[in-house]
């Protein structure tokens, strides 16, 4: 069977191939009479289908007058329980930046690769203009890799659209990324430098500094996302007798060292809780966002002029695991 239903002011058949969910859109201006003779249609080929008397024709899988906005939304509503939620909202807002520059209405059908290359050149003078009001040093290949992640996400879309028989191979646009320097060598903080932030700090948002600098956790480990979320470090994550850390980040888990300097601290802070100490609580309480906030705030005060307040700390942890920054990646 076919299902029938309005997506805003347009008729769109939804059904099901060899287990796989299909769509065919129409536009605005197709009678009603039209869409119900090609429901029919398609229920009739889809039973021939199923008794194995006739393939179903590809050509009616297909969609060619989809637009932007709608195939953002199908893909949208298609992955729901396929990826995570940071996923879906990198790829929602680089189609939101492309749809605001290509415009939303565009037939997916009408993409050219002139219009990748609009969007690339929108979304760099939108990022120099940016870096000049907020009065950053330029960097030009900082944008670059920025722009690229969104084309990454545009490009995703495409792809799942055409796999998922929303689209047609043929209509995933071919995007050429910037090319640049693709050796990068992250910055971390030398001993002056962590003991500088780390006096500009107090409270839980020093103690959340200590735990990254002695792990390499990334900050989505250790704090939440919203505070109605369950994930982030508690408690009963610290293995006192075994001398570990249970971290859980990415749909993984990983153990660490507890270092001796850390294990330090944080009896300290459960000695200070006293009875209040409850293995299932969280031991920081900050969202990610107000730790990076924190985090930017006290290098800024301590006059430390380095891009990524959380990030540079994982990495300076890397650093002194690995006794030199020139392998780094290979300790991530």
């Amino acid at each position: 069977m076919a299902c029938l239903r309005k997506v805003k002011n347009t008729w769109q058949l939804q059904f099901y191939l060899d287990g796989k969910r299909r769509y065919k859109q129409f536009s605005p201006k197709t009678p009603k009479s039209v869409v119900l003779a090609e429901k029919k249609r398609i229920e009739a080929e889809l039973a021939l289908h199923k008794a194995g008397v006739k393939k179903f024709a590809e050509k009616t899988e297909r969609v060619d007058s989809i637009t932007l906005r709608e195939l953002t939304e199908k893909v949208h509503e298609a992955r729901q329980n396929e990826v995570s939620d940071d996923t879906l909202k990198r790829n929602l807002y680089a189609m939101k930046v492309f749809m605001e520059v290509v415009g939303a209405d565009m037939l997916v059908s009408n993409l050219k690769s002139d219009h990748i290359d609009q969007f690339k050149k929108a979304r760099y003078e939108i990022a120099s203009n940016e870096y000049e009001r907020k009065g950053w040093k330029f960097e030009g290949d900082k944008i670059k890799r920025g722009i690229n992640k969104d084309l990454e996400n545009v490009r995703s879309v495409f792809r799942v659209a055409a796999q998922k028989g929303m689209i047609s191979e043929s209509m995933v646009p071919k995007i050429e990324r910037y090319k640049i320097d693709k050796v990068r060598v992250p910055k971390y903080l030398n001993d002056e430098e962590i003991i500088a932030i780390a006096n500009q700090l107090e409270g839980e948002a020093r103690l959340a500094f200590w735990i990254i600098r002695y792990t390499g956790a990334r900050r989505g480990e250790i704090a939440r996302k919203s505070l109605d979320e369950d994930r982030g470090l508690k408690w009963k994550h610290v293995d006192w007798m075994g001398n570990k850390v249970r971290l859980y980040g990415k749909k993984k888990e990983r153990l660490v060292t507890l270092h001796p300097k850390l294990r330090t601290i944080l009896l300290d802070r459960k000695a200070e809780l006293g009875n209040s100490f409850d293995p299932e609580d969280h031991i920081i309480h900050f969202v990610r966002d107000t730790l990076t906030e924190y985090f930017s705030r006290a290098m800024k005060k301590a006059g430390i002029n380095k891009t990524g307040a959380v990030h540079i700390l994982r990495h300076t942890a890397i650093t002194k695991v690995l006794g030199s920054s020139r392998n780094i990646r290979v300790a991530q």
